[in-house]
């Protein structure tokens, strides 16, 4: 009778323990891989590629290593559009969901992404644009653009590069060392963290919010970094090489903690 009773405690612990892990590593994997739909009206610029009017999920391609390349598909995930390098970036306050900001071109050019911002959270991605595409789309826009100081004309060239920001007339902008974490600018896209609320979002209109565009003093932050708003962190200029799975280590052991715990109280309680 008590070892049956020891087995059925014993196997609601099992089967604690592979909730919980299965949760986390669930909620890890949303985390990481920072899944986002967007859909958008017209064309759009992105680092080496220019997509067509529609809908599209962006998504981090290496979220197990250095989370710093950022991949755009279809929605349904058949067809990549582009992969390219990213790097973190800060702002004071989180925006409530997923955004990205554009960089207002010429009139009859793509809308070139700026950033790429979570809900929730005040770290996202700046995209890291190809030299002699930052140089076009600077000029352009008349701001300055994240890219690197060696010339580079594909977005994977970008990947060990030291990075700058070109300005309209071909200068290099160094980064700033201590900038403080400013509000994002441009034309603001609002995005979902599923497909189905990406379909019913509404589309970019020439009306939609704006904001002054950023300087060249924009900060470059620590990836995953939390800044409290008036803080400064030290910009890179260089891509990190950092990725962590301590959350999902976390739920896996409490999850394990707490079936010893069940099976130390049952045998207390037959002994």
């Amino acid at each position: 009778m008590l070892s049956k009773k020891l087995s059925s405690v014993m196997l609601s612990a099992v089967c604690t323990v592979t909730v919980l892990a299965s949760s986390a590593f669930a909620q890890s994997a949303q985390t990481y891989d920072k899944k986002i739909y967007f859909t958008f009206s017209g064309p759009v610029e992105i680092p080496g590629a220019t997509l067509p009017p529609g809908r599209y999920l962006f998504h981090l391609a290496d979220p197990d290593t250095s989370r710093q390349v950022l991949q755009v598909q279809s929605a349904d995930g058949k067809k990549v559009y582009g992969m390219f390098f990213s790097s973190p970036i800060q702002r004071p306050t989180p925006s409530d969901d997923p955004e990205v900001r554009f960089m207002e071109t010429a009139a009859g050019a793509p809308a070139a992404i700026s950033t790429v911002w979570y809900g929730g959270e005040r770290t996202g991605r700046e995209l890291i644009y190809p030299r002699d595409q930052a140089l076009r789309i600077a000029k352009s826009t008349e701001h300055a653009v994240l890219t690197t100081k060696a010339n580079t004309t594909k977005a994977d060239e970008a990947k060990s590069g030291e990075l700058t920001r070109v300005s309209p007339t071909g200068d290099d902008t160094d980064l700033s060392a201590n900038a403080a974490a400013a509000e994002p600018g441009g034309r603001l896209q609002r995005g979902a963290n599923d497909d189905a609320a990406a379909q019913t979002a509404p589309a970019p209109s020439a009306s939609a919010q704006t904001t002054p565009a950023p300087q060249s003093s924009t900060p470059v932050g620590t990836a995953g970094q939390q800044t409290p708003s008036g803080r400064t962190t030290p910009a890179r200029s260089r891509l990190p090489q950092t990725a962590t799975n301590t959350p999902f280590v976390l739920m896996l052991g409490i999850g394990l903690f707490a079936a010893s715990a069940t099976l130390r109280l049952a045998r207390a309680h037959w002994m």
